[in-house]
Parts: C-alpha cells; structure tokens; sequence
C-alpha cells in the first residue's frame, strides 16, 4: 500500500475488513503450517501492531530491514503493519520502498515531499499507524523484531514497555555523552524516572489517542509521550533489551541542531507544566467568604 502524504482515515486499526482492505494476513490467510515451522516460538499474539520505520536516505539498509522484519513478525502476529516513510530522501528509497510493498502486502509506504525530520515522522508515523500495539524502529534494525517476544507478555501489566538498551554499541564517546546528559535532564525535570527514553518504545493505541505529544524534536517526541502517559495514569515498564549498532549510512540525532531543537522543546514543556500547575494551585487556594450581616 502506498501514500502520498496523508490519507484520511489511515489511522483506522488494522483489524476485520480494514485488514483484508490493506492487504495484510489476517488469521485465514497465514496458514498455520508457517507458525509450526519456528519451533520455540510462542503462539501468536491475538493484536494487531504497526512497527513504524521513518527512512531518510536509506538506501542501503532498507531491503534488509523490512525482509528481518517481515521475517521476524509472520510467525509472531496473525495481522500486522511496517509502516514506512520516506521523509523526502534524496537518493533511492522511495522507489526501494514502493517496490517493497509490492513485495510484501504487510508494507504500507507514506512519502514526504520534503524532508521534515525524524521528529515530525514519527509524530505521523504514530497518527497513521493502523495496529492496536505501535512501536517504532529504524532502518539501521537496532532493535531485532524477535525481542518482542519478551514485551508482549509484559502488555498484561503495563500499557507502555520501554526498552531499555543493555549497551550503546556503536556510539562514539560524543554520542555517550550527549545520551548521558539528556537522560540526567529527563529524570531530574520529570516523572516516571527511566533508565533510557530514545531507544523505542511499545505503545497500546489508547495511550497514543490520549497522550498527543506536542513537540516534533527528535529527541525530546517519545519522552514526551511517556511523561503524558504516566501523567495520564498509565502503566509504564522497562525491559532490558539488546541494542544493534548502525553498519550503513548516517546517524543524525547526536547532531548539535537536533539536540538544541530538542532541549528547547523539552524546557518550554517544563515551563507550560509549572505554569499550569501553579494556575491550578492559585485557582484552587482563591475562596471567597461572603460578609455575613449580624
């Protein structure tokens, strides 16, 4: 399936007849042969999801990535989605990518005229995306699909699993640095106080409705969500997870713009939080005491 833009009505759950609509498995058209055929896997989970993968001149990585993917999930889910989009990239992934999903029916391709950063791709990545469960992941594959196994059981419990990376293989020191210090500011300005907050992250579909983050920075758009949902009442979990270091192309999250951009949004969300909660106290404390006539 393929979008330009936005679609209206995208956003409906990849479930029933949008399901068949779309192309994807339902449990009627993945023949249960396929499952018994990965031994010590767990029967499949009864959710949909969407695994959302934003692509910025990823050329080199992305067929392999979508084919782990679509690798990892048919034994695991009777309907899912991998959502991809092209965020205006400049060299041939959208065309790679409109090739995929006529691949794989489970591959639904949205393109960005322009290029609207990694921020602004997951916010529409998260509004579009069609499953009852949404995780993202990246063309580089840092998170194997296969640890879902370990997440979706923890879903009895919690609404958002946070994945926690067990080492930051592949950083540079600048990049350990700059991840160091945006954890420490996180965890001293909010709650719920985390281990990690970029890494990725699985969302139930209600707290995504209910937690609409307002920032489009990079680095500051999922912990947002995770502070609105905890704020929400929410249940949130960590689990440690193994991290897989980019072999092809570019990071570009650890960059100076994306980290300024980033810290604005999060202190001008700080600020609006003590504002309206300092609103809330005052509007609360204001009692007025008629005169009483003796």
């Amino acid at each position: 399936m393929i979008v330009s833009e936005m679609e209206p009505g995208i956003n409906e759950q990849l479930t029933g007849e949008a399901a068949e609509a779309a192309g994807a498995p339902t449990r009627s058209a993945v023949p249960e042969m396929r499952a018994r055929a990965f031994a010590g896997i767990a029967p499949k989970c009864a959710k949909s999801i969407t695994v959302i993968f934003p692509a910025y001149n990823e050329e080199q990585n992305i067929r392999s990535a979508i084919a782990r993917a679509v690798e990892a999930m048919r034994p695991r889910f009777h309907v899912f989605e991998l959502l991809i989009i092209n965020d205006g990239s400049k060299d041939r992934t959208g065309e790679i990518a409109d090739a995929l999903a006529g691949t794989y029916p489970e591959v639904t391709v949205i393109h960005h005229r322009q290029n609207l950063g990694l921020g602004e791709t997951l916010y529409r990545g998260f509004q579009c995306a069609r499953g009852e469960l949404v995780i993202q992941n990246a063309m580089d594959y840092p998170l194997d699909l296969r640890d879902l196994d370990g997440m979706i059981p923890l879903l009895e419990e919690a609404d958002v699993i946070v994945a926690v990376r067990k080492a930051y293989a592949g950083y540079s020191p600048y990049r350990k640095l700059t991840s160091r210090v945006n954890r420490f500011i996180l965890r001293w300005l909010f709650d719920p106080k985390l281990r990690d907050y970029n890494y990725t992250q699985l969302f139930k579909r209600e707290v995504l409705s209910a937690a609409r983050p307002t920032s489009r920075s990079t680095v500051f758009i999922a912990p947002e969500i995770i502070i609105r949902a905890y704020e929400l009442g929410f249940r949130v979990r960590e689990l440690d997870v193994d991290y897989h270091p980019r072999v092809f192309g570019e990071a570009t999250s650890g960059k100076p713009k994306v980290i300024l951009r980033s810290l604005r949004d999060m202190f001008m969300f700080w600020i609006r939080r003590k504002l309206q909660i300092a609103d809330a106290e005052q509007s609360s404390a204001t009692v007025f005491h008629p005169n009483v006539a003796k």
